[in-house]
């Protein structure tokens, strides 16, 4: 599945983020040595992360870049993104932001605390 998903996304992918999450369209992308740009619209506004040959490159999101950027377009479950295989020149120059599987498990670590911590302490979950 991951092999048509590349490939949908090679040809300039669109969709709803709750059909298919930041994290699993940011690992189809990595896994599959994609590159290009994946543009988010969100309640908060608009955001992007950028890949080349799978690895992250770039990543905006409400006045934030890099890691912290990424962590928070993890978080989101609402909105559209859009798949452009294509950079820009500086973007095709740029240093990864870091290692992508150690960035990813990151980010939904945090996301896990978040939402641990909104539960009660003692609470049953079901």
């Amino acid at each position: 599945s991951n092999v048509v998903r590349a490939e949908e996304i090679a040809s300039g992918m669109i969709g709803r983020l709750s059909e298919l999450p930041p994290s699993e369209l940011a690992q189809t992308l990595n896994l599959n040595e994609k590159t290009g740009k994946l543009s988010f619209t969100l309640a908060k506004g608009s955001a992007e992360l950028s890949f080349r040959q799978g690895e992250l490159v770039a990543a905006m999101y409400n006045e934030k870049t890099g890691r912290e950027a990424f962590y928070g377009i993890l978080r989101e479950n609402e909105g559209r993104f859009k798949f452009h295989p294509k950079l820009s020149v500086s973007e095709e120059k740029a240093s990864k932001i870091g290692p992508f599987m150690e960035m990813l498990l990151e980010g939904l670590r945090r996301i896990d605390e978040e939402n641990n911590t909104k539960e009660n302490p003692g609470q049953v979950l079901t």
